[in-house]
């Protein structure tokens, strides 16, 4: 059954390709090659307050040694691609080289161990279908320089294969790979398949496999929940969300939440800031139950004229390939969603709770 669901995904992700992408940001730049010798990375996976993680793939296999050089040219090596010993809030660049000579380079921002400056962080969901509007977004995502990458789900079309992993999501994602981890939640078409949505999980080390996890970025806290809302989500959630420490909280999963599921209780009494999703094909702002709801799926899947009709409580309503930025800082988040040319289209904020001085 897998095998041939494989097959149907396959064939009908060349039919889906064949269409145009947005016709109001044609894009035909070509991917970046990959380092001689590295077929996928390295790229990053985690990243914390001391350490950070890195995976990639090499021909032919063998050792590879990765060297974090901090800004006062302190240097750190991995071992088996982590990072330890590192200094909290601090840039550092890595260079990767293989046993034949192969080198990639790439940088890191460690999470911070409090909220004292901004904590940059990107979203977007619906994006791995090797188009020219997702390489727009990864490049503009890179751009940004964010610390962290959130995926809202459906990382792959139209399935999750192990064979499409790479044209879907490695390489038109590379420059962003580079410098921070991409990490986050599955959609609808990262389940079709088992096998695909096992490799899936383990290619991009997503927490919880993908589904129900708890993630702290130093004083941020990312709860990933499933697909959509269930009583085993609200559980998980309620328990996440009642843990001391994060200064900011945010929620995410896949399918939007409609107005009164129990979830936006839950939002709203744990003090997440916001709730961000995927799966419709376009960008949203809306506060169902007072709480801000966020839609970005625009990280480049191919438009369904037709079936991403607005929602009846949005207040914006955007069809265009870009992504949602997240500027964490003490005492608020400052939400911009910006399209591909980097023109940000919509604004919204976000009060958090002031930490008392020395706590």
């Amino acid at each position: 059954m897998a095998g041939a669901a494989g097959a149907l995904a396959a064939g009908a992700l060349a039919a889906v390709l064949a269409a145009p992408d947005d016709p109001a940001r044609p894009d035909r730049a070509a991917p970046a090659p990959a380092p001689a010798g590295f077929t996928r990375g390295p790229h990053l996976t985690r990243v914390g307050t001391t350490t950070a993680r890195l995976r990639w793939r090499v021909e032919p296999p063998g050792e590879v040694r990765v060297v974090a050089t901090g800004p006062d040219g302190e240097r750190r090596v991995a071992r088996a691609g982590v990072l330890t010993g590192l200094r909290p809030d601090t840039r550092y660049r890595w260079t990767a080289t293989a046993r034949r000579g192969a080198v990639a380079h790439g940088s890191l921002h460690t999470a911070p161990g409090r909220l004292t400056g901004t904590v940059r962080i990107v979203a977007f969901g619906d994006y791995g279908a090797a188009t020219d509007g997702e390489r727009a977004v990864g490049r503009l995502a890179a751009r940004l320089r964010p610390r962290l990458a959130l995926t809202l789900g459906d990382n792959s079309y139209l399935a999750a294969l192990p064979s499409l992993l790479d044209p879907n999501i490695f390489t038109p994602l590379r420059p962003l790979l580079r410098i921070a981890p991409l990490t986050g939640i599955l959609g609808d078409h990262d389940t079709i398949v088992r096998s695909g949505q096992v490799a899936l999980a383990r290619a991009l080390d997503l927490p919880g496999g993908g589904d129900r996890f708890d993630l702290r970025f130093g004083p941020v806290q990312v709860v990933g929940l499933g697909v959509l809302s269930d009583p085993g989500d609200v559980v998980f959630a309620t328990r996440a969300l009642a843990r001391p420490g994060p200064e900011a909280r945010l929620v995410l999963i896949h399918r939007p939440l409609k107005p009164g599921d129990p979830l936006l209780g839950v939002a709203r009494r744990g003090g997440a800031a916001a709730v961000l999703s995927g799966h419709l094909h376009a960008y949203e702002r809306r506060t169902p139950g007072g709480v801000l709801a966020i839609t970005a799926g625009t990280g480049g899947a191919p438009w369904n004229p037709g079936q991403t009709p607005r929602s009846p409580d949005a207040r914006v309503h955007l069809r265009t390939f870009g992504l949602l930025v997240a500027d964490v800082r003490p005492g608020g988040i400052a939400f911009r969603f910006l399209d591909t040319a980097g023109r940000t289209l919509d604004r919204a904020s976000v009060a958090l709770p002031v930490r008392p001085a020395g706590a």
